[in-house]
């Protein structure tokens, strides 16, 4: 049913007073009800030019579905953000909130088609990006999108009447906010990802949250528009029929959301219930790695790590024993078990790193000793015995077959070698008496 409103483009050339048939009224309140429904009217129009289908609006959807599916892709809050500030989504839902709070037709089928283009435009692009895109994992914020619940539902609610009385008030602060706390194209190009990842179950929970957030926005647009005396002229027949709708598909919607609320709560339920059990059969010094809860229909799963001083042998029985009395589910549970270095331990690692590096040092300076000493070869190497353990060398010398000139060079090589390392005891020893005891010679190989 077509109603008479002036000066709203598209909608009708017979003129009409922003809410139907005219209805009567007494002389005294004619011009009061007159600004009134002029104001009306001019409410509609601006509603109605923001529910038109044009380049400007389809410009803006291919750029927010870019921005939105990049920002999921790279799990960027403030991208995802940023996409929702761009969306034009708000005009179609806002004009068939309006569309059905007056019962003008041209108004709600204008918003319907605009929509239907936008989100489908949305989801194609979503769709190319990440068919492009090299990266395919889930994120973070692509799950986010996932699970709607009855949360969602509340907020959308809230923000579709924020949003109404921002367009009534013609306060565009207000209406960024709306934009943020109701996302719009980011679970649209979460369906996009589902789709051409194959995760359909994503792509199914996200048009859910897209449907929840979409719906409750208009109701709430619708309600408040009624309120504020949007179509007066109509019966409360046209009333009631309105109510009743709502309430319906509010109340149908709200079943899943309902559902997926409750699995959420019996996941954090659960959760809690595993972290207190599992820290009552840990002993005081042992720690938690990391822990993993899921919920798979009438089981729960628990997998994790956690790091003990002593192995105990029975702990998944009586975890999953402890975890079912309190539940009262069937659950599984696959905990791995890794020692943990004690102090002691971490003690005595360090001596040996510390005893490893001054071995490898004294080998280090034993060869460098050896290269000083036999230099110009006027010592054979079989001459100089090295003892590493106690950093020891002995030159085994015959002065006398040496001569005076080479005795002088080979003191002097010592002596700089000596300077060079100064922990090390360089000395001279007879030829004659430098047999060394078999345990003295297996040391200094």
């Amino acid at each position: 049913m077509a109603g008479d409103h002036p000066g709203v483009p598209g909608l009708g050339d017979a003129p009409f007073n922003a809410g139907g048939r005219r209805a009567a009224r007494n002389e005294t309140n004619e011009a009061v009800e007159g600004d009134d429904a002029l104001d009306r009217s001019l409410i509609l129009a601006s509603v109605a030019r923001d529910a038109r289908l044009d380049k400007k609006f389809l410009l803006l959807i291919i750029l927010a579905a870019m921005i939105a599916t990049l920002g999921l892709l790279q799990s960027s809050t403030a991208v995802v953000i940023g996409a929702m500030l761009v969306s034009p989504l708000m005009g179609p839902i806002m004009g068939l909130g309006f569309g059905l709070a007056t019962i003008e037709s041209n108004l709600i089928k204008r918003s319907l088609v605009t929509l239907a283009a936008g989100m489908a435009v949305a989801v194609l692009v979503a769709m190319l990006i990440i068919w492009l895109s090299p990266i395919k994992d889930v994120t973070p914020e692509l799950r986010a999108r996932t699970q709607p619940t009855l949360l969602d539902l509340g907020v959308a609610v809230v923000g579709g009447i924020a949003g109404v009385y921002a367009i009534m008030r013609k306060l565009s602060g207000v209406m960024v906010g709306v934009a943020i706390a109701t996302a719009l194209v980011p679970p649209l190009s979460t369906v996009g990802f589902g789709l051409v990842t194959g995760r359909f179950d994503f792509a199914m929970g996200a048009a859910l949250l897209f449907l929840t957030n979409t719906l409750a926005i208009a109701f709430a647009a619708t309600i408040v528009a009624r309120l504020n005396h949007f179509g007066p002229s109509l019966t409360p027949q046209h009333t009631a029929m309105q109510v009743v709708g709502i309430a319906a598909t509010l109340g149908i919607l709200s079943i899943p959301l309902a559902l997926t609320l409750n699995s959420l709560a019996g996941e954090v339920r659960a959760r809690s219930v595993v972290q207190a059990e599992l820290r009552s059969l840990l002993g005081e010094s042992d720690r938690v790695d990391s822990l993993n809860v899921r919920m798979e229909r009438d089981a729960i799963a628990v997998d994790g790590v956690v790091l003990v001083d002593r192995y105990a042998g029975r702990l998944d029985k009586q975890l999953a024993a402890k975890i079912g009395a309190e539940l009262g589910r069937e659950v599984r549970v696959n905990i791995v078990q890794l020692r943990q270095q004690t102090n002691a331990a971490v003690q005595v690692e360090e001596q040996l790193g510390r005893r490893l590096a001054a071995l490898e040092q004294r080998e280090e300076d034993s060869r460098a000793i050896l290269a000083g000493l036999t230099v110009g070869e006027l010592l054979p190497r079989e001459r100089v015995l090295v003892d590493r353990q106690a950093r020891r060398v002995i030159v085994q010398r015959d002065r006398e077959v040496e001569g005076e000139q080479v005795a002088a060079a080979i003191d002097r090589i010592m002596a700089s070698v000596q300077a060079d390392h100064p922990q090390w005891l360089i000395q001279n020893g007879s030829l004659t008496a430098a047999k060394v005891p078999p345990t003295e010679a297996a040391a200094t190989e």
